[in-house]
């Protein structure tokens, strides 16, 4: 089996099962996004202080990893590995904060849900990747428009099955002429829906940027075996290295295994209008 495919198992949702519906969620009523400690490009689940309440803007990057152990092999063989999963942070037209998340929830939907919701619904390990420089007006407006452009449309299923092929855009010499922004309107993966997102938004260089041979893994350590995507790392200098994120001050375990929370109890978003079949990662 080539590291093609390989890939392509680990990045792709993969093994059926059946959809229940999103519970509510409590997140603390003195830091409803938690907590972002120093910055390391270090996977280890460790806080390393000084911490801070994380305070989101819109652009900043969130890095999400909970990895099965079918996952964690098809990783080390493929020659690539956590986080496998991610997101952008986006304005909403009401004006509170959202996730713009492509494989929400391990769906084939591409959704923007309350980002308090999400961070602490997430059942595995979050990082927080925050822009240096807000965003202006004008970014910010476009960075909404391309999510709600976006919000509801189906996960690119083909865009990573297509990473089995020879017409992938992730190749030795391939992808400093393909892979460039295709702009909104369209399918998209998981790190590919935030670069075409930041794109949108005029906070990545469309000349450079390659969101569809870029992976999470790239986003966070701003380096790839990739020689194009390595020379060219499209988060580099414009955003923080990744911080470990918690929603509460000193506890890095996974979602799954969080002592309960007292706090605000926060509603789960609502379904899209047809459900496609869901899969666990």
């Amino acid at each position: 089996m080539s590291s093609s495919l390989l890939l392509t198992l680990a990045l792709a949702p993969a093994g059926p099962f059946h959809s229940k519906p999103l519970p509510p969620v409590a997140v603390p009523a003195d830091a409803p996004f938690g907590y972002a400690y120093a910055p390391a490009r270090d996977l280890d689940k460790v806080p390393r202080y000084p911490a801070r309440r994380y305070d989101p803007q819109p652009g900043d990057v969130i890095l999400m990893s909970d990895p099965i152990p079918r996952s964690r092999l098809l990783y080390a063989l493929a020659l690539t590995g956590a986080p496998g999963h991610g997101g952008v942070v986006v304005r909403r037209p009401d004006g509170s904060l959202g996730l713009l998340e492509a494989g929400f929830n391990e769906s084939l939907w591409t959704r923007v849900v309350p980002l308090d919701y999400r961070l602490s619904h997430y059942p595995g390990t979050v990082w927080v990747r925050r822009l240096c420089r807000p965003l202006s007006a004008d970014q910010d407006a476009g960075l909404t428009a391309f999510a709600c452009a976006a919000d509801g449309t189906r996960y690119s299923v083909l865009g990573i099955t297509v990473q089995l092929t020879p017409f992938s855009h992730r190749g030795l010499f391939r992808t400093s002429h393909l892979g460039r922004s295709r702009g909104p309107g369209r399918r998209f993966f998981c790190s590919e829906a935030i670069l075409e997102a930041l794109v949108a938004a005029g906070a990545v260089d469309p000349a450079v940027a390659r969101p569809s041979a870029t992976y999470p893994r790239d986003l966070f350590f701003d380096r790839a075996l990739n020689p194009y995507v390595n020379r060219h790392p499209p988060l580099a200098g414009g955003w923080d290295p990744p911080a470990l994120w918690t929603p509460i001050l000193g506890v890095a375990a996974r979602g799954r295994d969080r002592p309960p929370v007292a706090g605000v109890v926060v509603p789960p978003p609502p379904e899209p209008p047809t459900r496609p079949r869901r899969f666990r990662r």
